[in-house]
């Protein structure tokens, strides 16, 4: 299953199209995004990076292209959705503002403190 951050982070790109992006952006990808690309034997037509939180326990987060979730890995596994790019590049500005915003605040920064599974909600 699919959750998404409560302030979910997006690119330039993807925000400059939409003048309300959250409610544009979260629409358009969860609609471009459904929980089971696998059932559906096909590829979305749009593709987007997601930045997630890492299932393994010693990487903080990982970039997936959408076009991935197409392994039926993802049909058995929680995707915890942090931000959205439009390409690869887009994504690392993602996260180069989240870890430089939080050790710019505070030195004692810690991103698993931060993004809790309770801060995310389902599709």
């Amino acid at each position: 299953m699919i959750y998404w951050y409560d302030h979910l982070y997006t690119d330039e790109a993807v925000r400059r199209k939409e003048p309300d992006y959250k409610k544009a952006v979260e629409d358009k990808v969860k609609k471009s995004i459904p929980g089971k690309i696998f059932s559906k034997k096909m590829l979305p037509s749009k593709h987007f990076y997601l930045l997630v939180l890492a299932n393994n326990q010693e990487n903080l987060f990982e970039i997936v292209n959408t076009n991935q979730m197409f392994f039926r890995y993802y049909e058995y596994t929680d995707v915890y959705v942090v931000g959205i790019a439009k390409n690869y590049d887009g994504a690392v500005e993602i996260l180069r503002r989240i870890m430089t915003e939080g050790y710019g605040a505070d030195q004692a920064f810690d991103p698993r403190a931060v993004f809790t599974r309770n801060r995310f909600f389902p599709n």
